[in-house]
């Protein structure tokens, strides 16, 4: 309609209604264009903060699991010591002394696999998304974390150390099935976030045949391999808690620094 009468007004040679009209013209395209671009950009943070607060759970996820993994490597890495103690004193006199070596020596070689979950991330970068809700500071923790952290993790946890299959050779195959039977399961109940038992591993009854004990500790106290196999286990141990640390911190740092952007 007003383009018809601007064309009218050009015809008649009225400059002034012209310029009028011309105004209108070009006044409602930039309030169209201003409109689309808020809307735009409305859109763009609603997207954004439903990134980030999926990020935000992700990680925090992630904080719960490394809290039940901490744990349960630290009991993994106490039962260790105990039996890089008792290698160092004199063998165990009583029957709860050898069981408990024996215990400890099976229980220092449990691994829980785990890596930082990363679909999440992977999404918002498939997607264009990580610069809706984080700068190129941001996105370079972020990559730290999901791809060079997670990576070193994965392979930390995934592999079998030699210390646990050489334990497995050493003591009898019936004591440990009795372990397997009764520490698996303690081991493996905790799978959901959040869950934080007392301990992961409960005490386990010898069994009926001590003999079978007493040879097992035996075999363990007499390989040297045994030895040289728990050194390196200490150590990796050791450097599994630092990790597993070191991770914890950047998970929680990463989140309080995504709820103060909001």
């Amino acid at each position: 309609m007003i383009l018809q009468r601007l064309a009218t007004s050009i015809r008649k040679q009225d400059w002034f209604t012209v310029g009028i009209e011309t105004l209108i013209v070009i006044f409602g395209v930039f309030i169209g264009l201003q409109v689309n671009n808020w809307n735009e950009a409305r859109r763009d943070r609603i997207q954004a903060e439903t990134s980030r607060e999926r990020l935000i759970a992700d990680l925090r996820a992630d904080l719960d699991a490394f809290a039940i993994r901490r744990q349960w490597y630290e009991e993994v890495l106490e039962a260790a010591l105990r039996v890089d103690d008792a290698l160092r004193s004199d063998p165990p006199e009583t029957v709860d002394e050898t069981w408990r070596f024996v215990r400890d020596s099976w229980i220092a070689g449990g691994e829980w696999p785990f890596a930082p979950s990363a679909q999440i991330y992977k999404e918002l970068q498939n997607a264009g998304d990580l610069d809706l809700i984080a700068g190129g500071s941001m996105q370079r923790r972020l990559r730290d974390y999901y791809e060079d952290s997670a990576h070193e993790i994965e392979i930390s946890l995934t592999f079998r150390s030699a210390y646990a299959d050489l334990v497995h050779q050493l003591i009898e195959g019936r004591v440990g099935m009795l372990m397997a039977d009764c520490l698996s399961a303690a081991s493996l109940e905790p799978s959901s976030p959040g869950t934080t038992p007392a301990t992961f591993y409960k005490d386990c009854q010898p069994p009926d045949d001590f003999a079978l004990v007493m040879r097992s500790t035996a075999s363990l106290r007499e390989s040297a391999a045994f030895r040289s196999q728990l050194n390196a286990r200490l150590n990796r141990l050791s450097g599994l808690r630092s990790l597993l640390e070191y991770l914890d911190r950047q998970a929680a740092s990463l989140v309080s620094d995504l709820e103060t952007t909001r």
